[in-house]
């Protein structure tokens, strides 16, 4: 169905391919020490670092979402990833931005890690306890808004792919089944908002949390402790 209708079918699964399952049912105190971790890790911006981190979110992401999304989540990093090389040595070779050639395959693996360890804090993060934490500081009204964006999208992007997929059957051009998919999504939209006027328009009562489960919170607090071992332990030792 195109390159268009495949990037958005990898997008779906990298963000929306569970529900409130996995790794988002693992406590918040858990995972707020995680993304603490990573914002870290992002701050460092060591190369050593972020492949290590990068690797064992995938190994996080292989026992849930599942292999589906480690795949998905590869395409779609490999593909950034050489994006960003390409251009820094275009930019390189007709002197608009100088970069020293052996710097392009770092660039290409720093991306790539980036996007995996993004990625997988995304899904590690429920729209429950965004709704909870923005009740909890006083925005009540907006505390509906993640809920609501989170039931929008994924409806979004299966309609944008339903689009394109009609557009591939009547063979038409993908460039011309951009405007009715687009439109598609906000009459999806209008509906949505209709639908939730009262919730939209009325105030968040109290937060509500997610059920945790003991077994990913484990896995995920194991796995950080498994991070700061490997990559930080021997560097306090030597200092």
């Amino acid at each position: 169905m195109g390159f268009i209708s495949w990037l958005v079918s990898i997008v779906y699964k990298i963000l929306f391919l569970k529900g409130d399952t996995g790794f988002r049912q693992a406590h918040w105190v858990v995972k707020m020490l995680h993304l603490s971790l990573i914002v870290f890790i992002l701050l460092e911006n060591h190369l050593r670092s972020l492949t290590g981190m990068a690797v064992l979110s995938l190994i996080l992401g292989l026992v849930s979402p599942g292999y589906e999304w480690a795949i998905s989540i590869l395409a779609l990093s490999s593909l950034i990833s050489l994006y960003m090389s390409l251009t820094a040595m275009i930019a390189s070779i007709i002197g608009f931005a100088p970069v020293d050639a052996s710097l392009i395959p770092f660039i290409a693996v720093k991306t790539l890690a980036l996007s995996v360890i993004l990625a997988f804090a995304f899904i590690i993060v429920s729209p429950l306890e965004v709704s909870s934490l923005l009740i909890k500081l006083g925005a009540r009204r907006a505390g509906n808004v993640p809920l609501l964006i989170w039931r929008l999208m994924p409806y979004g992007l299966k309609s944008f792919t339903e689009s394109l997929a009609i557009g591939y059957v009547k063979k038409e051009k993908t460039l011309n089944r951009i405007p009715p998919a687009v439109a598609s999504l906000l009459e999806i939209g209008g509906f949505i908002e209709e639908y939730c006027f009262y919730k939209l328009n009325t105030p968040a009562k109290y937060p509500v949390l997610p059920a945790y489960s003991f077994k990913y919170s484990i896995i995920l607090a194991v796995n950080d402790l498994i991070y700061f071992l490997l990559f930080y332990t021997p560097n306090i030792f030597i200092s």
